[in-house]
């Protein structure tokens, strides 16, 4: 019990109600009073509420610029490192199917493709072919079976396959633009075949390149040896193996395709000299004069184009001919009728 307890006899809680009961009512605020005080107390509270949301809004924005200009700079990069697509062939003859590998590194058959572009790997079917006019001057030739991916006007990888590129051909070829000569290089997973104003044909099966040279040279840079092919030769590479150089042939079985894949040719008002000039480099033939046979081929016009292959338009235009010609050990001989 405590002291006031203890004198008065009346506990403390009693007491305070006693008190309270006493005491006169607490005065009222007026009602303008009231509303002042109302008025200041919201329009603190807004002013308080507005710089949270602003700080929320600045926030926002403030991430907002941030994912903006990341988006912004990463375009930028695409758009930097980004090459666009450019023509660097067209097709002047193909046959088989022929596919163009698609975003997904899935297999598209095209039967319509007239243009190849920059960035477009090219692959060939069993028995398909393609004849391509180079963009830059020159004539590239797909075998069957092969894979090529078209880097840009002036190279080209070869994953598989074989193809075949002469730097000079004869204007007669369907697309040919003449000029100098055209710049080419192969690249492949075993080495880079760069000509040297030449007809070649590049080879990559199961981990072996194989270059073979019709006219010309070629330099071949392998992964360990480098090595320059030259006219009538043939050149492996395979593994840390020095280069394999052998003699071949300009004709026969093994470049019969590159015939198959020749394109159309406008013989219309050419001579038939120059004619038996571009079926001889499209057979990797020599040719050897006899008399005054040289004279009678430049003074023979011809009429219409030809889309057969060299060897079968050489059989047809020499049949009509005041000619008289045959093949012997990759060399044509070309006479006058007795």
């Amino acid at each position: 019990m405590s002291d006031f307890e203890h004198s008065t006899g009346v506990t403390s809680d009693d007491a305070l109600e006693q008190l309270l009961k006493r005491a006169t009512p607490r005065p009222m605020p007026s009602s303008s009073d009231e509303a002042t005080v109302r008025q200041a107390v919201r329009a603190e509270w807004q002013n308080v509420s507005n710089r949270h949301k602003s700080r929320r809004r600045m926030m926002s924005f403030a991430i907002a610029a941030t994912v903006l200009i990341s988006v912004f700079a990463v375009l930028s990069v695409f758009r930097l490192s980004g090459v666009d697509a450019v023509q660097v062939a067209s097709i002047e003859k193909s046959f088989g199917s022929i596919y163009l590998l698609g975003e997904s590194s899935e297999l598209r058959e095209t039967r319509d493709l007239a243009n190849v572009l920059s960035g477009q790997t090219i692959v060939t079917g069993s028995q398909a072919g393609i004849g391509l006019a180079w963009l830059n001057g020159g004539s590239m030739r797909m075998d069957e079976n092969t894979r090529v991916e078209f880097v840009n006007d002036a190279t080209v990888y070869l994953k598989s396959g074989r193809i075949y590129f002469d730097s000079s051909p004869p204007a007669l070829i369907a697309g040919i633009t003449t000029g100098g000569m055209a710049e080419f290089v192969v690249h492949t997973d075993l080495g880079k075949v760069a000509h040297i104003g030449t007809q070649f044909m590049t080879g990559v099966d199961a981990g072996t390149l194989t270059v073979s040279v019709r006219e010309g040279q070629v330099g071949v840079e392998g992964q360990y040896h480098s090595q320059i092919a030259s006219s009538g030769e043939q050149l492996t590479l395979s593994g840390r193996q020095r280069p394999a150089v052998l003699s071949i042939s300009r004709s026969g079985e093994s470049w019969e395709w590159v015939s198959r894949t020749s394109p159309p040719a406008n013989v219309d008002g050419k001579t038939l000299h120059e004619f038996l000039l571009w079926a001889c480099r499209e057979l990797g033939l020599e040719i050897q004069w006899e008399g005054q046979a040289e004279q009678v081929a430049r003074g023979a016009i011809l009429r219409g184009r030809i889309d057969t292959e060299p060897a079968e338009a050489l059989r047809q235009r020499m049949a009509t001919a005041a000619l008289a010609w045959h093949i012997d050990q990759g060399v044509i001989y070309i006479g006058e009728n007795q």
